[in-house]
């Protein structure tokens, strides 16, 4: 077992992660022509492929030196069990969410800029989220409380509905968390992090599509 002042380096290194992120996204509004890309429905696949480059090394880094946030393996049982556990999510929530503006407004432009959107939002921030999210910040939870995952589950997932700012209604943030538990499970089940990156990716995919469909359709 890790010793107090090894697991608390350890944690300010899994904090340190979350900085840096965070850094990169306060960073970006220093860009140039920042309000051509925010207006143009660049910014957002920008800022992914910005995080992408920065985080995604960083993180083979720490497994170098940290055998806790493992990659796993995507087993065919546990990908139909959680992305039919998804698809059971995202139908449930049919029942109460309320239309959101942001995602739709990333589509009302350029189509090669929605497309690039689309390609962001669904292939490079699952990736660098579930590294972030159910890597750094639920391990800093795990290492301290090991065995209560349902709590470091649901703290990893109230701060993963948090960082959504873009979001204007109470209902999106419920379901997030709702997704962010599932994605903790998917974690834990399956022993690391390439099903919740696939169920990410599903997730995205799933939200994208019709705006997709739409702006080629019309």
């Amino acid at each position: 077992m890790n010793t107090a002042p090894d697991r608390v380096s350890q944690t300010l290194l899994c904090a340190g992660m979350l900085l840096i992120w965070y850094a990169i996204t306060l960073l970006v509004n220093y860009l140039p022509n920042h309000t051509m890309l925010v207006s143009s429905g660049l910014m957002m696949p920008v800022l992914c492929v910005l995080e992408f480059a920065v985080l995604i090394p960083i993180y083979f880094w720490y497994r170098r030196h940290y055998n806790d946030i493992h990659l796993g393996k995507l087993r065919p049982r546990h990908v139909i069990v959680f992305s039919v556990l998804l698809i059971l999510l995202l139908l449930s929530q049919t029942l109460y969410m309320q239309r959101e503006s942001w995602t739709g407004g990333q589509f009302s432009g350029d189509p090669t800029h929605s497309v690039l959107f689309a390609l962001a939002v669904v292939l490079l921030a699952p990736v660098y989220e579930e590294i972030l999210f159910r890597g750094y910040l639920m391990q800093g939870f795990l290492l301290w409380a090991p065995r209560q995952r349902v709590a470091c589950s649901l703290m990893t997932s109230l701060a993963f509905a948090a960082i959504h700012t873009q979001y204007a209604h109470l209902q999106t943030l419920i379901a997030l968390v709702a997704l962010s538990l599932l994605l903790c499970a998917a974690r834990l089940v399956s022993g690391g992090l390439k099903l919740p990156v696939f169920l990410h990716m599903f997730n995205n995919l799933l939200g994208v599509a019709p705006w997709l469909w739409l702006t080629f359709s019309s």
